[in-house]
């Protein structure tokens, strides 16, 4: 049987990294994956050595800026003129942010739209014809817990994923009709070093967090404190994270949520869809976040 042909974004570092070379080492050939980031000659030498034995085979490595239109158009028209179709694209490609609301430039929150939200649904408009030309298909948008939870000091990143939660839910019913699966990735903390570049993104760009008051930067340091107690005991590696997406690929049920780790935050998803009010999912974060 031919290999289902996957388009990954974000594939430098982390889960997109790792979704990659798991699938294109995969023992029985049913994959061969196009792997893609922005900077191939900064970012691509991670990738090209964890996967070097399947590189030209199962792994293809392509530059692929999710900001740029022509960037993305040109790399899905590559894949789809070289192996005909498209059946599943990961829409991995994030950023982190961490720090009060009031201390970032508008030009930064912008930019976390333009990966988090714009990138993926630039890449969803050009896989859609020839997915719905075949009636067939798997887009699986990487959101995150946060992306259905609201947290403090990680506002700008969780809007951006309530929003890719939006696009994905509304897409949904309509492409089932089309026997295309849309559905969300929703991990928990993954071994990775998102927040670590979250920080370095807000130094280069000269964020300040001593300008805010003092009374914020004690409870964003609460907050802190509070996530790393929190995510002790539930942290994921990335691995654990690409073998969940292949069941995802491999499996036929058509959720709409998947969630990797029921460890982390428990009975806050819970809470959130439950009361139409709002109030147990907010209580619930204050006590998370905010308790001694």
């Amino acid at each position: 049987m031919a290999p289902q042909i996957v388009l990954i974004s974000g594939c430098s570092s982390g889960m997109g990294l790792s979704t990659a070379v798991f699938l294109a080492k995969d023992a029985e050939k049913r994959f061969k994956v196009y792997a893609t980031m922005r900077n191939l000659a900064k970012k691509g030498h991670e990738l090209e050595e964890e996967g070097k034995e399947y590189i030209g085979h199962t792994l293809i490595i392509k530059e692929m800026d999710v900001c740029s239109d022509e960037s993305v158009e040109k790399t899905v028209k590559e894949v789809l003129d070289t192996e005909g179709r498209i059946d599943v694209l990961f829409n991995n490609a994030g950023i982190n942010m961490v720090t009060p609301l009031e201390c970032v430039p508008m030009t930064m929150a912008k930019e976390m739209f333009d990966v988090n939200y714009f990138g993926s649904l630039r890449l969803i408009q050009r896989v859609l014809p020839s997915m719905k030309a075949r009636q067939s298909g798997l887009i699986l948008n990487n959101s995150s817990h946060w992306g259905i939870v609201g947290v403090p000091f990680f506002e700008l990143y969780c809007s951006s994923k309530f929003a890719i939660e939006g696009l994905t839910e509304s897409l949904a019913p309509t492409l089932l009709q089309f026997n295309i699966r849309c559905c969300l990735l929703e991990p928990g903390p993954v071994q990775t070093q998102i927040t670590q570049k979250a920080i370095g993104w807000c130094q280069e760009n000269g964020v300040d967090e001593t300008t805010a008051d003092p009374k914020t930067r004690s409870l964003m340091e609460l907050a802190f404190a509070n996530i790393k107690r929190n995510s002790s005991g539930a942290m994921q590696s990335c691995e654990e994270i690409a073998q969940f997406v292949q069941e995802i690929i491999l499996g036929e049920k058509n959720d709409l949520r998947h969630q990797p780790n029921q460890k982390f935050g428990p009975g806050e998803i819970t809470a959130k869809l439950a009361d139409p009010t709002g109030n147990a999912s907010v209580d619930l974060i204050t006590k998370h976040f905010f308790g001694e």
